[in-house]
């Protein structure tokens, strides 16, 4: 800022006191300049001025040796009372519970197997109800054979082809012979089986089938046996139960 407008202000305000300070005197001394400068002499009004009363407030300088009184009197505080703790109820000791033991398990019992259960044995159409004669062919006078009949329930010859007999021999293997076999020269009901060369058949089985082609069978397997000599068995009968 320039100092310029600040000597300006300073002589303003000097110019401004100086005016209010000239009135202030010809106020306070106007009647006096009067009668000096030999003017009419004349009993002014009087102005009144107020004055502002001052109520003075007496400042108390506080003594730093002075102790303030207290307002008012502190009374003892009591402290508050301790908690009694609160102690827990004694137990009453009593006579020992008695506690129950469990039994021990029974023992399982080891199940038992069921019983076998008895298999019925098959229902066969034919049953054997003749075993085979024997008779003892002399050299040169026979040819070894096994021969004999099958009949129905009522005990007639069975028709001829109705049945199959079959032959497992030690010697000579499977064969077969159809009940009544016109090719064989056979009657109803009769089946025969001859060596092919005069040996025994040894130890052999016979069997009731349905035919060459179906060995189903229809009896039990019947096992019979030949003599260490040439021989016949003749006579051998099969009977159908129905």
């Amino acid at each position: 800022m320039s100092s310029k407008p600040v000597t300006y202000l300073v002589l303003a305000l000097a110019a401004a006191m100086f005016c209010i300070l000239g009135m202030l005197i010809a106020v306070l001394l106007g009647p006096s300049l009067g009668g000096l400068l030999g003017a009419p002499s004349s009993t002014p009004t009087a102005t009144k001025t107020f004055v502002p009363t001052f109520t003075a407030t007496p400042t108390v300088v506080a003594n730093p040796t002075d102790t303030p009184e207290p307002t008012s009197t502190p009374e003892p505080t009591t402290p508050p009372e301790a908690p009694t703790p609160t102690l827990p109820p004694t137990p009453t000791v009593g006579p020992p519970t008695m506690t129950a033991t469990a039994p021990p398990p029974a023992p399982t019992a080891t199940p038992k197997p069921p019983p076998p259960t008895n298999t019925p044995e098959p229902s066969f159409e034919y049953e054997m109800i003749q075993l085979p004669t024997r008779d003892f062919c002399h050299p040169g006078t026979c040819i070894p054979a096994i021969s004999g009949e099958v009949v129905d329930a009522q005990g007639q010859p069975l028709p001829r082809y109705m049945a199959t007999i079959k032959l497992d021999s030690q010697v000579f293997g499977v064969a077969y012979c159809i009940v009544g076999d016109e090719s064989r020269l056979l009657q109803p009901g009769q089946f025969k089986f001859e060596t092919p060369d005069g040996q025994s058949f040894g130890d052999y089985t016979l069997t009731v089938v349905r035919g060459p082609g179906d060995p189903h069978p229809l009896s039990i397997t019947y096992s019979l046996g030949m003599a260490p000599g040439k021989s016949n068995h003749w006579g051998i009968g099969f009977r159908r139960k129905f």
